[in-house]
């Protein structure tokens, strides 16, 4: 078995990035700010709860790209992200190179360097893709029954040619 290898780099746009920060800092800041206006002001155990909440929300920002690696084993392409782990084996996959990426997201987890579920894909070939990435461009399609995936490992072009060196077919 290989060591897990590496996803590219998470490029969002800073925008996206502190929205999505923004969800959490939201929660926690609200729940203290005092309303003069209300009969009855947010008991204390109520903002003690949504600062949890919004931490709790932050940790989770924080874990979820970490959880997502590709591993070339001997048997298959093992991939591990937030919500579990799972092989394919190698004579099921077909990988196809291409410079399209994903487009909006259908179904699915969208934050910065995760990106899982349902995309429509902005190339060629497919209408929708399952988005197994780490970023919305540069990766590659790994089809699987039928069904292509869009992986985006830190160089596609070796990570093409170790699934190549396995067996795996190449499509143009």
């Amino acid at each position: 078995m290989t060591a897990p290898l590496s996803v590219a780099p998470s490029t969002s746009p800073v925008w996206f990035r502190a929205l999505v920060w923004l969800a959490p800092l939201l929660l926690i800041v609200t729940a203290w700010i005092p309303d003069d206006g209300a009969d009855k002001p947010l008991p204390v155990a109520g903002r003690v709860a949504l600062t949890l909440l919004g931490v709790g929300l932050a940790a989770l920002f924080e874990q979820v790209p970490r959880r997502l690696t590709y591993t070339l084993t001997d048997t298959g392409l093992r991939i591990s992200r937030f919500s579990g782990t799972f092989e394919w084996p190698y004579r099921e996959l077909r990988v196809r190179r291409t410079d399209a990426g994903l487009g909006l997201r259908v179904g699915g987890v969208g934050l910065p360097g995760y990106y899982t579920g349902t995309y429509t894909f902005t190339g060629a070939g497919y209408r929708n893709v399952q988005a197994i990435a780490s970023n919305t461009r540069g990766g590659l399609i790994v089809e699987r029954g039928g069904t292509p995936y869009y992986l985006t490992p830190a160089d596609p072009d070796a990570f093409a040619q170790a699934l190549a060196a396995r067996g795996v077919p190449v499509l143009d």
